[in-house]
């Protein structure tokens, strides 16, 4: 977390801007927020766990298989409509 334009380390809470803390470097004052890793899973794992329902698996067997929740796998699903 630090600077992105000088490497500092020196930082101070300045704000909040679309709910992620603002932070203003000591050193240069260049003011910046800290980069948010995606947990979004690949449309490729989405059609697989569709597949595998298609084919009979329910929601926590492909859960268990593809390392996510049973409530992924759910709202994946109904998001290509396949169950009411």
């Amino acid at each position: 977390m630090d600077c992105p334009k000088c490497a500092g380390t020196k930082k101070v809470k300045s704000g909040i801007v679309k709910s992620r803390q603002r932070f203003k470097c000591k050193e240069c004052g260049c003011n910046y927020t800290v980069e948010i890793n995606s947990t979004a899973k690949p449309n490729s794992m989405k059609k697989y766990a569709l597949h595998l329902y298609l084919e009979g698996l329910g929601f926590r067997s492909i859960g268990r298989l593809l390392g996510v929740s049973n409530v992924s796998v759910l709202n994946w699903i109904r998001l290509f409509s396949v169950c009411p």
